[in-house]
Order: C-alpha cells, then structure tokens, then sequence
C-alpha cells in the first residue's frame, strides 16, 4: 500500500510557488531568492513532500552558482561547508524549519564508500546524482518550472524507489538504508532491477565501507 499519488500539478508553475510560499520558512527563501536573482531549486525529500500533499519538514535548496549571496540574502548564524559547497541556515531563523543550501554539482568516488570529489555542474546533472529517483525532482524557486530525472515523476506517483545508474549502491553504500527507510516511511515500493542491484553491492561488502 503505498502513501498517495501527486496531488499538485507539476505543469502548474504558479500554483507551485504558491504551494511552496506557504511552507514554513520559505517565504522568507522565495524573497532572498528573489533579491539574489540566483538559479535555485527547491529539491529532493522537499518536494517529494510537497507534490504529494505533505509539509515538508526542511527546505533543500540547490543553487546553479556559489551559494554565499543566497546565504547572506538569508542572513543570520549560516554554516558552511566550503568542500561541498553547501551552507545551513539553522530552523530558529528560518521560520521553524532549516533551510539547507548547496550548490548544483557532479559527484564522483574513487573508491566505494568514500567521500565524494565534487564539482559543479547544472542542475540536470545534479538530480542524477540522487538517491532515488522520486527524489530527482527540483522546482525552480523563480518561475514554478519542474525539472525531473526520467522516471522520476512516474515513480513519485506511484511511489516506486529506483536508483539513478547502476552503480549507485557501490558509490554510496549508506543508500541502501536510505532506501530502506523510504519503504517504510513512505510506503514506497522496490523497484525490481533496484532490488537486483542492491543484492551483489551487499554481498561484495558495500555496508563495511562506511
């Protein structure tokens, strides 16, 4: 049984800048955004959460640029991680819900379980580097447009986990918790070639690399 289908159209631009300026907190973000003229993105478990009818409880933002205007737009105590490229702007200032910012990039691992080498990239190539493909989905915070990874939006509505590429589990081994917890948090579903990929990532050692 899974949790629910979309329930915003995700052709709906305006409606979703609505949707999205009624969340705690991000009236505040669509103004800094605004402000700033940055390239952002609301992302991942945010509007998975969205789309389908639940308030998220954190704010994902991508920026197609460095993310220090934007954070400084924000303003308060941020905390950035210049390796990654991301900066956190704490719930206290961020009207009851944190706002986590990084820039849009491509990812690489030079062995299973490490750390990754980033580089920055569109927004395109960063919802491939995603966990599951319901979560490849970013509405752009200026103009309400989706941009989604192939399947994404056809999983998220029937709640189906599907990895990126093949080798997703081997790069980051810890999504295969993550996934786990999306079967039961979300009700979500397995889908089969994912499972056959988790299968030889854990019994060639993937969850001893972390």
């Amino acid at each position: 049984m899974t949790r629910g289908a979309i329930q915003l159209d995700p052709a709906d631009g305006p409606a979703l800048l609505r949707a999205i300026h009624a969340l705690p907190g991000a009236a505040r973000l669509l103004a800094a955004v605004e402000a700033t003229g940055a390239p952002a993105y609301l992302v991942g478990g945010a509007v998975r959460d969205l789309l389908t009818g639940v308030t998220p409880r954190e704010l994902d933002v991508t920026v197609e640029d460095d993310v220090g205007a934007l954070a400084a737009a924000l303003g308060g105590d941020v905390t950035r991680h210049e390796r990654f490229g991301t900066a956190t702007v704490p719930a206290a200032q961020a009207g009851d819900v944190p706002i986590d910012l990084a820039r849009t990039r491509a990812e690489t691992y030079k062995a299973p379980g490490a750390l990754p080498d980033v580089e920055p990239a569109p927004i395109d190539i960063d919802l491939h580097r995603r966990d599951a493909t319901l979560n490849a989905i970013a509405i752009d915070l200026r103009s309400g447009a989706v941009r989604a990874a192939e399947p994404a939006l056809e999983d998220l509505d029937a709640m189906v986990l599907r990895v990126l590429h093949p080798a997703s589990f081997i790069d980051d081994p810890t999504r295969l918790w993550r996934l786990a917890r999306y079967e039961v948090r979300l009700g979500a579903d397995l889908d089969p070639a994912t499972a056959l990929l988790a299968r030889p990532a854990i019994e060639g050692g993937a969850l001893v690399t972390f």
